[in-house]
């Protein structure tokens, strides 16, 4: 999933993916990377948890 101009160092463009901690931001730009707290409360005791993000296209993003 992508978040456009977002980053809070520099300002880039923020990709938001999940691996086996659970959410994260990464920038393009400058290579910042940091948990992404929003996610996690977003599916939490619900039948959202186990969704992917979709990307640009439609398509299931690439996990880890």
């Amino acid at each position: 999933m992508w978040m456009m101009k977002n980053c809070p160092r520099c300002g880039g463009d923020m990709f938001i993916e999940r691996d086996s901690y659970g959410w994260y931001e990464k920038c393009l730009q400058c290579g910042y990377c940091g948990e992404s707290k929003g996610l996690d409360k977003l599916g939490h005791g619900s039948a959202r948890e186990d969704k992917r993000p979709v990307g640009a296209l439609g398509h299931e993003t690439r996990g880890k």
